[in-house]
């Protein structure tokens, strides 16, 4: 086996059951030779919600009339999380969950992959579009990425709503009009009515933080990225 393919195996096995909602929707994000599926805009705004919305099941930040408070300012041990609860108690006035993730989009994509690329569990690869055009991809353990999909199929398949996380990720998947991609294997009637109805089941603060991830994504943009490919 591959020295890089031993790494990743060695990743799924230790972080599988601790990956978080961003890497998932990262991984989520890009197919199985690492090309991303989604416009670049769609998926920092899907990542800054996504470390949002862990924070909040967490029990460390609130919502509250469509603002952000933070409920317990205890480092988590996470930089990237604690630079946000830093930054949610920082202005006077409790920040818009729009503002928040406005000002987190910025490179929130780039970050979660340089954390995979520094654990393991994705490999950069150069490679050639075309067969002239050179491009850098990022293809993750397959055996991760499956467990995550195999969840989401029953999510969407089941009449219960499914476990928060599972029910958060599907939701924000749908935000950011990745699940075109992400069901791509799964053929079901009536996919978005059921997305919905996962997203209108989840808990008020955590579709406050999707349904304005699914405002802030282009439906325009994400047209172009599709007819770029």
């Amino acid at each position: 086996m591959p020295r890089d393919a031993r790494r990743r195996s060695r990743f799924a096995k230790r972080y599988r059951p601790t990956v978080r909602l961003p890497e998932e929707l990262f991984l989520l994000s890009h197919d199985g030779s690492g090309k991303p599926v989604v416009h670049a805009d769609s998926l920092d705004l899907g990542v800054a919600g996504a470390r949002l919305v862990d924070l909040v099941l967490a029990g460390r930040v609130g919502v509250t009339a469509g603002r952000l408070d933070v409920v317990e300012a205890v480092p988590t041990g996470d930089p990237e999380s604690d630079n946000l609860l830093a930054a949610i108690m920082r202005p006077p006035t409790a920040p818009t969950i729009a503002e928040t993730l406005t000002r987190l989009r910025e490179g929130a994509g780039e970050r979660v992959r340089d954390g995979l690329l520094a654990d393991g569990a994705i490999t950069k690869v150069n490679a050639r579009r075309l067969g002239l055009i050179g491009v850098i991809r990022f293809p993750a353990d397959e055996a991760m990425v499956r467990t995550i999909n195999v969840r989401l199929w029953y999510a969407a398949h089941g009449r219960s709503q499914p476990e928060v996380r599972t029910a958060a990720l599907c939701g924000l998947v749908h935000a950011v009009l990745l699940h075109d991609h992400v069901f791509v294997t799964m053929p079901m009637t009536g996919l978005g009515q059921r997305l919905r109805e996962i997203r209108e089941r989840l808990s008020p603060p955590v579709k406050e933080i999707v349904d304005t991830v699914g405002e802030l994504v282009s439906p325009a943009t994400f047209a172009i990225f599709r007819a770029s490919r």
